[in-house]
């Protein structure tokens, strides 16, 4: 319940929808995610992510950057054993990852 109420004040339905779903971009969606993540950093300073359906994990860092179907990014963190709202979403991955942790 906490973790429904936190993305809610990120976002209301939006931030909850990246909460609890997990979704697989089509074609077109994922190639739009792709070139936005390329263009958010220089290649040297792009971190290493790892996509599963519409979540990127940033390895290491306990940092993932969760696509909404509305196209903007959400920031989660890592949190004892699951995966937290970070922020409010971000129209960019860069900014949305870079949100400062929540609680």
């Amino acid at each position: 319940m906490r973790l429904a109420v936190l993305a809610w004040g990120f976002g209301a339905a939006p931030g909850l929808a990246a909460l609890e779903e997990d979704w697989t971009p089509d074609r077109t969606t994922l190639a739009r995610a792709r070139a936005a993540l390329a263009a958010a950093w220089a290649d040297e300073e792009a971190p290493v992510l790892r996509r599963v359906r519409a979540r990127w994990t940033e390895a290491g860092t306990g940092r993932q950057l969760r696509l909404g179907r509305e196209g903007r990014w959400w920031p989660y963190r890592r949190e004892a054993d699951r995966w937290v709202p970070a922020g409010p979403s971000a129209p960019d991955p860069a900014s949305a990852l870079e949100a400062r942790p929540a609680g």
